[in-house]
């Protein structure tokens, strides 16, 4: 996983090119990872090994990276390797989304509807009508709908019939919301 949030964790392969010897914990090198690697655990080749990686709390990170320093793996021969080995780049982010709210009409009569716009900081998924707070909206909300980069979300809203209330607000509770 190349993008990692708050409570992920994910499977970490070490590849080598042939079967090796010397390789543990020691040689990984976490410096630029923002996180922590468990224990390795070997496959039966001698090529690859595996851990999990868990991103430090509160870290946001757009790079990162796992690096190996091979100067402690050897080949059956004996040759020591040279140099440091490194993964792509991830990243971590570990603060969820944040959204604003827009209504298009703020002072709305009876019969007229308007759209609401959930516009997110990043594309989001999980959001539906159970996270729409209208209990001081006074109307109802129609389906909810996302743009197709998953960052703006519209709905129309509907205000009950003959109430005037300059404090109505629709609010958005963002724990469903990933």
């Amino acid at each position: 996983d190349t993008r990692l949030s708050a409570g992920e964790s994910t499977t970490v392969t070490f590849a080598f090119s042939e079967a090796v010897t010397g390789f543990d914990a020691s040689d990984v090198v976490l410096s630029e990872a923002s996180g922590t690697l468990g224990p390795l655990a070997a496959g039966s080749d001698g090529k690859t090994w595996t851990a999990t990686f868990t991103p430090t709390a509160n870290a946001n990170a757009a790079s990162n990276r796992i690096s190996v320093n091979l100067a402690g793996v050897a080949d059956a021969a004996g040759n020591a390797g040279v140099g440091n080995a490194s993964s792509a780049q991830y990243s971590v982010h570990t603060a969820g989304p944040t959204a604003s709210i827009t209504v298009a009409d703020d002072a709305l009569t009876t019969g007229e509807t308007t759209s609401v716009s959930f516009t997110f900081n990043e594309p989001v998924t999980g959001l539906d009508a159970s996270d729409v707070v209208l209990s001081d909206a006074n109307g109802t909300l129609g389906p909810i709908t996302p743009n197709a980069a998953r960052t703006v979300w519209t709905a129309i809203f509907t205000p009950t019939a003959h109430v005037s209330d300059a404090t109505n607000s629709i609010g958005l509770n963002l724990a469903g919301v990933r």
